[in-house]
């Protein structure tokens, strides 16, 4: 296994289809590669100087290949254009030796003016392609002759002459045009093609010869570098070459025979305009002395059946040099540019591979333990932003090292510290545990006392002496308050002896003792609600610290306040009965027993609530107003004396 695979545990993470191809290039490629990053480098450089060249063959190809098309497609429409220019001039002449045909005076027997016609209006209306026109009829012995003559031979005999084709001409109707096959007109050796149609009253032939060497002149002018077009009928037959354009060109193949016949049969299958092209047609003798492509179209005419063909040729190589040209450049361009990428990318290679191998044995040093090693490059790219990157790593490293060593000490001393603090925490929650549960037990006296070592803690204890402080305030008052209500019931029992005594001093002591009752009832409810108030506060107390135990005191607490509330209850009914007593002195004098019954009563609840109260410990007995008699104060003075 070599050095820089990684051995981390395969979690289940390295499964994606790019890790997957990974493993297996890893495990393809020779350890002795793998470990060379300049090998692995030259063989990457290798690999994208062959992908560059084989991308550049492929795209070159391409645009060769569209080249070629575009070429293709513009040399069938050429030849579509040729196919149309020879079918609108055999159209036009076709039109006016019609027209011409149809004049009424070659119906007449006035040669003169027939002559006279031909040459000075007809002529020029057939435009200077014209080569000869000629009336040709029957004479007054029967035989078929010129009866007028753009030229000499009028009143001859058509026989022997290159017009005999008329006698046996038969004509579909008084607008047909018959055209003869191109054939060479006199001694000047000019190519014509003669167009024939009879006269208004079908008795005479009207023929104009026209010359081709027009037509040749625009076909020439719309073909390839060393390229020639012919116009070819359905027999094989050349109607046309264009070289007879060239006045200088003696070898030309007009009136010959055509030597590519599959050309001229693809181009018999085509129907109306349509127009193809063979790319790569065989030199022939008949044609073309190397590889060529022909372009063909039909020769559409309204009403004719011509069977001529539009057949444009020019050499392979010429047609398709442009795109040979881009082929050839662009490979060796492809070439060239993979051989640059190579050269360049082996020479940066080589330099960044010498300075990976140099960073490489600093790193070892550095893992080795040595972090004075120079770690420094001149240059400023990535491999000496990787070169500062190691020397800020090393730097790094060793202040990390360094505030290692501190933070080890420190936290050795907070360790220390920690220990002391968990300590002295434990310590005081086991002494303020157990000055809580002496509270809970009903010793109010003890007190937590802060230290000032712990903020929290202090403040629990302060909360807690604060709340021990009003609790056990509150308890002091309790106390009083029921050895007072005490010595008031044993009072009420003996007023009420006495009353029985004497009814009138019943009246006043039950007035007294009405009044005395509002104020015990006025104290007893603001002494409930202290103590609920109490029992709040400790419940909170609980809540925040459940490590603390209340329970019992709660409960003792809950207890007095019951109580409190029953002599309140009670008061409340002395009250009444006192009052009733009041309004009827006879009558109270029978209920006294009732009412010495209630104030024993009364008494046996303030014994009680006593007895209760003495199981909490105070420091001193908060005094708790409560006085009977005329000295008793009222009860806004009373409550100041309990707030206080």
């Amino acid at each position: 296994m070599s050095d820089d695979e990684s051995t981390a545990p395969d979690d289940g993470s390295n499964d994606a289809p790019g890790s997957i191809a990974t493993k297996l290039l890893r495990t393809a490629v020779p350890d002795a590669i793998r470990r060379r990053f300049a090998l692995k480098f030259v063989i990457v450089l290798l690999v994208m100087g062959v992908v560059i060249v084989a991308v550049g063959f492929v795209a070159t190809n391409a645009i060769s290949a569209q080249t070629q098309d575009r070429t293709v497609e513009e040399y069938e429409s050429l030849a579509a254009q040729q196919g149309n220019l020879v079918s609108q001039w055999v159209e036009g002449r076709q039109e006016v030796v019609r027209t011409i045909s149809d004049d009424p005076v070659w119906t007449s027997n006035n040669t003169t003016r027939m002559t006279s016609t031909l040459t000075g209006e007809t002529m020029p209306t057939l435009s200077e392609s014209a080569f000869e026109i000629r009336l040709i009829g029957e004479s007054d012995v029967g035989a078929t002759v010129f009866v007028a003559s753009s030229g000499s031979g009028q009143n001859l005999p058509i026989e022997g002459s290159r017009y005999e084709w008329i006698a046996d001409t038969e004509f579909d109707g008084p607008n047909d045009v018959v055209i003869s096959p191109t054939y060479r007109a006199g001694t000047t050796g000019k190519y014509v093609v003669a167009f024939a149609s009879p006269t208004a009253d079908g008795n005479r032939t009207f023929v104009a010869e026209m010359q081709l060497t027009p037509l040749a002149e625009q076909l020439s002018s719309d073909r390839v570098s060393g390229g020639f077009s012919y116009v070819v009928n359905e027999s094989g037959a050349i109607m046309l070459d264009t070289a007879i354009a060239n006045s200088s060109v003696q070898n030309h193949n007009t009136t010959g025979q055509y030597g590519d016949e599959q050309a001229l049969d693809a181009s018999a299958t085509l129907q109306n305009a349509e127009s193809g092209v063979m790319t790569n047609r065989p030199a022939s003798t008949g044609v073309m002395g190397q590889k060529y492509a022909v372009g063909y179209s039909p020769v559409i005419v309204a009403g004719q059946d011509l069977g001529w063909h539009a057949m444009i040729h020019a050499p392979r190589s010429q047609l398709f040099g442009f795109a040979n040209s881009v082929s050839q450049t662009g490979l060796v361009v492809s070439v060239v540019l993979g051989f640059v990428i190579v050269l360049i990318g082996a020479v940066l290679g080589f330099n960044t591979s010498r300075s990976i191998d140099r960073l490489t044995g600093k790193a070892e040093k550095i893992e080795e333990g040595n972090l004075d090693v120079d770690i420094s490059s001149g240059r400023i790219d990535n491999i000496g932003r990787l070169y500062d990157g190691f020397a800020n790593m090393r730097d790094a490293l060793r202040q990390q090292i360094e505030e290692a060593e501190a933070a080890r000490k420190e936290a050795e001393v907070s360790r220390a510290e920690a220990m002391e603090m968990n300590n002295y925490l434990q310590e005081k929650a086991e002494e303020y545990s157990e000055i809580m549960q002496a509270c809970a037990r009903g010793d109010l006296t003890r007190r937590m006392e802060p230290e000032g070592e712990n903020e929290a803690i202090d403040q629990i204890a302060a909360d807690f002496n604060e709340m021990i402080t009003e609790l056990e305030m509150t308890t002091g008052q309790l106390k009083t308050f029921a050895d007072e209500v005490e010595e008031g019931g044993q009072s009420l029992q003996q007023s009420a002896e006495t009353v029985r005594d004497a009814s009138e001093q019943v009246a006043d002591s039950v007035q007294k003792i009405s009044d005395d009752a509002y104020d015990q009832k006025e104290r007893l409810q603001r002494i409930s609600e202290r103590m609920d108030e109490v029992a709040t506060t400790l419940e909170e107390l609980a809540d925040d610290h459940p490590d603390l135990e209340f329970d019992e005191a709660l409960s003792n607490i809950r207890d007095v306040a019951s109580d409190i509330e029953q002599a309140v209850e009670l008061g409340e009914q002395t009250m009444s009965e006192s009052e009733n007593v009041a309004g009827a002195a006879e009558e109270q004098a029978a209920e006294l027993n009732e009412v010495s019954a209630r104030a024993d009563e009364l008494t046996r609840y303030a014994q009680y609530l006593g007895d209760g109260l003495g199981n909490f410990e105070t420091e001193e007995e908060h005094e708790f107003v409560f006085q009977t008699g005329a000295s008793s104060p009222d009860p806004s003075s009373a409550g100041e004396g309990d707030d206080s």
